[in-house]
């Protein structure tokens, strides 16, 4: 039967049959739940499922007299199925990764992995890019911060988002023109749009560095009011210094007092919403990054372990860095029958770094920087034209920054304005899907002759004022296609392409990069970067034993732009630090995803996830270095049945994982002539987790407990930059404590 309408009870979750009756529900989290199934002649169908793995319930229906009135249908489109490669975390799976970063929580995912700056600052690679490369839209908004550095993480609380969505491979059309590798969505749940007020506490406790996590969060939609909505969050965090199986890493602590909150007034044909949020962080930078000459660096690399001997503290020493990022967005849409939806947003990001140096003679930082962000959307999402709908904006961003203190980047200001335009067609087993859009960048730098990365020397010429100004512009493009092979296999391909014009600090650095300890130099002469992104994967799912998909994928870049070490260190007065230049060269990225799961029994499931990827150099001819290493993982999950003739526990699970990472042996010939040591071994991971729901009375209280490195195997990632120095965290704990609350 078409059109018939199937509800979880309790839940929003709907769908509507196909032409053959079809319908499905993802993604849902292992428990009893209550189906209805309703259809206009028919009498209502109830029935209760207890879902353990997929599962194919048929429902028959039967005939009923009825006498219709007039009824009022309201709701909203459901999202069509992406066409690109995508992963998603959201629910209890989102929810088990709380009290970790957010690269962290997305390495979940299949083909995600981090650069690591130490253990307290991670940023999240896709498929062997990251940084400049990957856009992360916060709550719609891209984030702009100073993106100029492998340990500038993402200023983001993770406990603002209900939902973590990665699109895979260029997807430049929609999002912005530099989205060469990906897109990483952190996206809030919606405002209540029910009466009443709910609330959720989450408490989160780590061994490792003597963590503690608190986060709180009130929502309310008033009586007699019902078009407004709010909602209140805030997040402090503490940790002290981290400790590898042997030894405790010196000045790693970190703290966060992080807070959000939002308002909305919806009608049914337009509404507004504002939030604000703020990230406040404290960080201490590693101390064994920073020496004092060029011998102690040389030995530093070579020891076993970093001196002097560290201890547990949660103090933060020299040298550390204070960050806040503030967020103000505003967002309105307005509904006609005719022409479809109109979106209009406006945003402002201010964000401050300060980098306190390890030799000081004064509390102020030894450098300060502020970027502030203007961002503006208009976006119209034109009513179906029969098979095919769409949507097509307009962007305009304007960005500045300042800085006090010693030079590493300078002044500047930039312009960019994009447009676009995506339609897609879906039409019984095919879904196609296509777009265009147009950017244009405007940069204006400026400094003083003596702080670019090419020195006269020369007195007279070095305090000679520079406004170097750059024009790019370009277009980016995306096709791809879905094809339905059979009610639960589909292949789908795609092919895009985007460009990304050079960063400031890519080309203007000459400085000291603190948190990293490099002295880096950029490279006024770098070209725009163009990739061609091809991706095909097949897809087994909705399955009641086994489900799967495999993704291959190649990128290829011109004009790729990397850091490449210097194996000469600099010398400065404060101290001797690695070094690193901005080169450029055409390369290719090429890799295959793998995820399978398959349901032993009712109550047992086995998963593998595995990831590769190469990335080359094909100007030189040889490997590019920096580039994930291949990933292997399994992982054996049993979920309990619930216990106890009051349904005491409603949800328990026990699952254990082994990750093996590979030693990167895919190299450039003398090796050691671009970075400071070789690659270090490969390494295996043992890790638990286990997970139950009490109920007591009427409350809810989640609980979970994580173990990572139960081994306390002694390792260094090739990902992280103070490899060269120490080992990465030992065996760590997690407790997680969660209390949702309604009123």
């Amino acid at each position: 039967m078409i059109g018939a309408t199937v509800v979880l009870e309790g839940t929003q979750l709907t769908s509507v049959t196909d032409a053959n009756g079809r319908y499905a529900f993802r993604n849902l989290c292992p428990g009893t739940y209550r189906i209805v199934v309703s259809y206009i002649g028919y009498t209502n169908e109830k029935l209760e499922e207890n879902l353990r793995s997929s599962k194919t319930t048929n429902v028959r229906l039967h005939p009923d007299a009825l006498q219709l009135h007039s009824i009022e249908v309201t709701g909203t489109r459901h999202q069509d199925q992406p066409i690109q490669g995508n992963s998603q975390l959201s629910g209890r799976e989102l929810d088990q990764t709380q009290g970790q970063s957010l690269a962290q929580a997305l390495e979940r995912m299949t083909g995600l992995s981090s650069i690591q700056t130490g253990p307290s600052i991670a940023k999240p690679v896709i498929h062997g890019l990251h940084s400049s490369r990957i856009l992360v839209m916060n709550n719609g908004v891209r984030h702009e911060a100073q993106q100029w550095g492998s340990e500038h993480a993402p200023e983001i609380d993770p406990f603002v988002a209900s939902e973590l969505t990665v699109i895979k491979g260029a997807a430049g059309v929609r999002y912005g023109a530099d989205a060469i590798g990906g897109v990483i969505l952190v996206e809030p749940s919606p405002l209540r749009d029910s009466v009443g007020t709910g609330a959720e506490l989450n408490l989160v406790g780590v061994s490792n560095n003597r963590q503690g996590v608190a986060s709180a969060m009130v929502e309310g939609n008033p009586a007699g009011l019902s078009s407004f909505s709010w909602r209140l969050q805030g997040t402090l965090k503490k940790a002290g210094n981290s400790k590898t199986p042997d030894y405790y890493l010196a000045n790693t602590g970190y703290q966060e007092q992080n807070f959000s909150g939002a308002a909305g007034w919806t009608r049914e044909k337009y509404g507004v919403e504002a939030f604000f949020s703020r990230f406040d962080t404290k960080l201490g930078v590693f101390a064994g990054s920073h020496v004092g000459n060029l011998t102690d660096i040389r030995n530093a690399i070579k020891r076993e372990r970093p001196e002097p001997e560290a201890f547990f503290t949660y103090a933060i020493d020299r040298p550390y860095q204070n960050v806040t990022h503030d967020l103000l967005k505003l967002k309105a849409f307005y509904r006609t029958e005719n022409l479809g939806r109109l979106n209009l947003m406006y945003s402002r990001q201010f964000n401050q770094r300060e980098e306190y140096d390890t030799h000081g003679g004064s509390e102020r930082p030894g450098l300060r920087f502020e970027i502030v962000t203007h961002n503006t959307e208009a976006v119209w999402e034109h009513k179906p034209w029969g098979n095919v709908n769409g949507s097509m904006g307009v962007t305009y961003m304007y960005q500045f920054n300042r800085y006090e203190g010693r030079f590493f980047v300078p002044f500047y200001q930039s312009h960019t304005a994009g447009l676009f335009w995506i339609e897609r067609w879906d039409r019984g087993k095919w879904h196609v899907e296509s777009g265009l859009r147009y950017d244009y960048r405007n940069l204006e730098a400026k400094l003083f002759r003596k702080d670019t990365p090419q020195k006269t020397g020369d007195s007279d010429l070095d305090n000679e004022l520079l406004t170097p100004t750059h024009r790019f512009q370009n277009l980016s493009g995306t096709l791809g296609a879905i094809y339905d092979i059979g009610p639960h296999l589909n292949l789908s391909v795609n092919a895009a392409t985007a460009w990304r014009s050079p960063t400031t600090s890519e080309l203007y650095s000459n400085g000291i990069h603190h948190g990293t300890g490099t002295y880096e130099y950029g490279n006024a002469n770098l070209d725009v970067e163009r990739a061609y992104n091809f991706t095909a994967t097949l897809a087994y799912i909705q399955n009641q034993r086994l489900n799967g998909e495999v993704s291959v994928y190649r990128n290829y870049i011109n004009n790729y732009i990397y850091q490449a070490p210097d194996t000469v260190p600099t010398l400065t007065i404060r101290g001797a630090f690695l070094t690193a230049r901005q080169q450029q060269a055409d390369a290719t990225f090429t890799g295959l995803d793998a995820s399978v799961t398959y349901q032993l029994t009712d109550h047992l499931l086995l998963g593998g996830k595995a990831s590769l990827v190469r990335g080359y150099n094909t100007s030189a001819n040889e490997y590019l270095i920096w580039i994930p290493t291949d990933r292997f993982e399994g992982n054996l999950r049993y979920s309990l049945e619930k216990l106890g003739a009051q349904e005491t526990f409603t949800e328990n699970f026990v699952s254990v994982s082994g990750m093996r990472v590979s030693k990167q042996r895919n190299l450039p010939d003398n090796y050691l002539a671009r970075d400071y040591a070789l690659p270090p071994a490969g390494y295996f991971l043992l890790n638990a987790e286990l997970g139950t729901t009490l109920q007591l009375g009427k409350q809810q209280i989640e609980l979970g407990l994580m173990g990572r490195n139960l081994l306390n195997t002694a390792y260094r990632d090739y990902l992280n930059r103070f490899r060269y120095y120490a080992d990465e965290v030992g065996r760590s704990i997690t407790l997680r404590v969660s209390i949702p609350l309604n009123f």
